[in-house]
């Protein structure tokens, strides 16, 4: 009976490595497909093409039906549509880890928490320490964000170097990052509020709560009232990008059909399939076959929750469509016409540098030595504080959300110009400078080729 759970567990613990090994696999992916399409994004914004490249963004898509209209040009569909969609999926990975993950319990949040507030508020600081009063005081939230992808894609690159809990840990990190960014965004980067579109948003909101108490484990109803929901937000004046979050809570996370019950049900159908079974027959002659194999099947997609399907249907599309897509948009900042050495010590320049660079590093580092000091949380087994300091550094890749944040923060040509150009070169130095410390502290695993370099 003990061997029998010991194997049980020791087979759930394989599934859980394995699962968030191919995790981590897409988020490599993903990365270096997002890298591709800054690449791009900065190389035609600098040649001769670059006024094409901005005219394609401006182009105005409009939607129609009679009279009304709705017409936005496409930048502004993919930062506030695509990118809510994105914020969806964000929004499905923060209510699965508050559940079943490393933020489900206080123990277990502690530490991811309690480090990413110290990677959100050091760098918020150091910012407004070198911009308070200027111009570009605003852009106190881009510095405080953290890109999953790229970090996750740097630790991948190091192999068994670096120990699976680092990469849990980061991972967790950056989650309850992504919030305090939600958060930021919700508070401080929203424009005046319109209540009546705020507050239908908010009373769709209770239909689809009201569809996860009926049990409706469809997505498409979601969906449906999600749209009216979005286009609520984007009037409201709050960002259209937070009703994606807020409809990701909605989701039901429980699955209709338990997995051992789904088991006993397929099993009853594969006898009937066996019994009605004539020997050499083709399969469209037994219409008792196919339809006890469609049970099957419709039964299958049931032993999964609703939040699980859709975050696993997600994934591809927000990491190799919307993703690529928002960097070939904004990525593209024009550094011809500048002179490299003014901009690079300009306030708002030196603020994303120092807070993304420094702030993080210190934020994150000096966080989880405190909470751990302070006997709140334990590192997790593996990882030591040089692990912990090469993954504060690489939280400094802030990439993707910071952009975002940049957007939202400046309206200027010349200040996002700056932004974009801090987080770019300070997002490549965080990542190659994560790597190499990573690689010079952290001992290869044993059994895995080379020699070990000893730690102290």
């Amino acid at each position: 009976m003990i061997k029998r759970a010991a194997n049980s567990g020791a087979r759930a613990l394989s599934r859980v490595q394995t699962d968030f090994q191919k995790f981590i696999e897409f988020e490599v992916s993903g990365g270096l497909t997002l890298l591709a399409a800054a690449v791009i994004a900065i190389v035609a914004a600098n040649s001769v093409y670059a006024e094409s490249y901005h005219a394609l963004w401006e182009t105005k898509l409009t939607f129609s039906v009679g009279s009304w209209h709705f017409s936005e040009s496409l930048l502004h569909w993919i930062d506030d549509g695509l990118m809510a969609l994105f914020f969806f999926v964000v929004g499905l990975e923060i209510k699965r880890e508050v559940l079943v993950g490393e933020l489900s319990t206080m123990r277990k949040a502690a530490l991811p928490i309690i480090a990413a507030l110290g990677g959100m508020f050091v760098p918020a600081g150091i910012y407004l320490l070198l911009n308070s009063g200027g111009e570009g005081a605003t852009g106190w939230g881009i510095p405080m964000a953290t890109d999953i992808a790229f970090a996750l894609g740097v630790l991948a690159l190091l192999g068994s170097r670096v120990p699976a809990a680092l990469k849990l840990f980061l991972t967790a990190v950056a989650i309850a990052d992504d919030i305090g960014a939600v958060l930021v965004i919700a508070m401080f980067y929203t424009a005046k509020i319109h209540w009546a579109w705020l507050g239908l948003g908010f009373a769709l909101l209770l239909v689809l709560v009201l569809f996860n108490v009926l049990d409706v484990d469809n997505p498409l109803p979601y969906f449906l009232v999600a749209a009216v929901i979005w286009f609520a937000f984007l009037h409201s004046g709050v960002h259209a990008t937070i009703a994606g979050v807020l409809v990701a809570f909605t989701i039901p996370a429980t699955a209709r059909l338990k997995p051992m019950d789904f088991v006993n049900f397929a099993q009853s159908k594969i006898d009937e399939i066996a019994v009605c079974d004539i020997p050499d027959s083709h399969v469209l002659e037994d219409p008792a076959q196919q339809h006890c194999a469609f049970e099957i099947a419709k039964a299958a997609s049931h032993t999964a929750a609703p939040l699980q399907r859709l975050e696993h249907a997600l994934l591809p599309f927000t990491n190799f469509i919307i993703l690529p897509l928002f960097a070939l948009a904004n990525a593209g900042v024009t550094l011809t016409g500048y002179d490299l050495s003014v901009l690079a010590v300009q306030p708002v320049t030196i603020g994303i540098f120092a807070g993304l660079l420094v702030g993080k590093t210190l934020g994150i580092s000096a966080a989880t030595w405190l909470a751990t000091r302070l006997g709140i949380a334990d590192l997790p087994a593996g990882v030591g504080w040089h692990h912990v300091i090469g993954a504060s550094i690489l939280g400094g890749i802030g990439f993707t959300m910071s952009l975002f944040v940049s957007n939202l923060a400046f309206r200027g040509e010349l200040l996002l110009a700056e932004a974009k150009f801090a987080i770019l070169v300070t997002s490549l130095l965080a990542g190659v400078i994560g790597y190499v410390y990573l690689r010079m502290v952290a001992p290869r695993a044993p059994g895995s080729g080379g020699t070990t370099t000893r730690v102290a």
